[in-house]
């Protein structure tokens, strides 16, 4: 008998062809079961994972960056305690570039239950987060920082606990891509979780409304860094606190209002 086309799927390097029913005999079914249960059980054990670790740590372990949950070393030591990782860091290697920004870059070793892997972690001096000098009174952008006006130690550091986070994550996949509804129902405050989105802005300007360079999508009014970066994971859009409660309700069209509302009332 003939088959059609859509009923073969190719099962090896010979071109060798089966009927798409008899796939799983490949395999056999006891196999196929197997599998299944250990995937369901390893789906298991990184839930618990990760529900383990955010009780391990509180809202100032955790900082928002462009939306994004970020755990701080505070918070990584803590989970790293927890399931007794250890890890040895080398010293760091600096690469400069032509203009003078530099980049640092850590290695290290993690090891957790007999296993071993490597991680880095680099940040550059270049980047927004440092070098960044905000706006000025006009709205316009202020000349980025050279390096010189940028202290290592912060860039070292930032690379530093890249490198424990990278580490302490690729050995704990549970802690992975999460986002700030996976920190909510750890129990994390995230109504207090502090953030940065960089507009032009320094990072030191990340809680400030005035002059931050942030609007509601929906009502126009000014906001913090850190409220458009916690919006932004929530609902999609940078939206001020009033606005963020409409969306929670279902209430938030795609129009934009004409009129903004005072920026006072949004940051209560």
């Amino acid at each position: 008998m003939k088959m059609e086309n859509k009923d073969l799927v190719v099962v090896d390097n010979q071109n060798e062809v089966v009927a798409q029913n008899d796939s799983f005999d490949i395999l056999g079914n006891e196999t196929i079961l197997m599998l299944a249960d250990q995937a369901e059980k390893r789906i298991e054990a990184m839930n618990k994972i990760m529900n383990a670790s955010l009780k391990m740590t509180t809202v100032n372990d955790w900082v928002l960056i462009g939306g994004i949950p970020y755990l701080q070393e505070s918070g990584a030591t803590k989970v790293a305690r927890l399931f007794g990782i250890s890890w040895q860091i080398e010293e760091p290697k600096k690469e400069t570039r032509a203009d003078g920004h530099y980049t640092i870059t850590y290695k290290g070793k993690f090891s957790l239950a007999g296993a071993t892997i490597e991680a880095e972690g680099a940040r550059s001096s270049f980047d927004d987060f440092f070098a960044s000098a905000g706006k000025d009174k006009d709205g316009n952008p202020r000349p980025r920082k050279t390096p010189d006006e940028i202290d290592m130690r912060d860039v070292k550091l930032a690379a530093y606990t890249n490198c424990i986070n990278n580490g302490i994550k690729r050995i704990l996949p549970g802690l992975r891509n999460l986002t700030v509804e996976n920190l909510a129902e750890g129990g994390i405050d995230t109504k207090n979780l502090k953030g940065y989105s960089f507009k032009g802005e320094s990072k030191k300007a990340a809680s400030k409304v005035e002059g931050s360079g942030f609007k509601c999508e929906h009502c126009g009014a000014e906001i913090s860094s850190a409220e458009a970066s916690y919006s932004k994971s929530y609902y999609g859009k940078e939206l001020c606190r009033k606005c963020q409660k409409l969306a929670k309700e279902g209430g938030l069209d795609d129009s934009r209002e004409t009129e903004s509302t005072d920026s006072g009332n949004q940051t209560e």
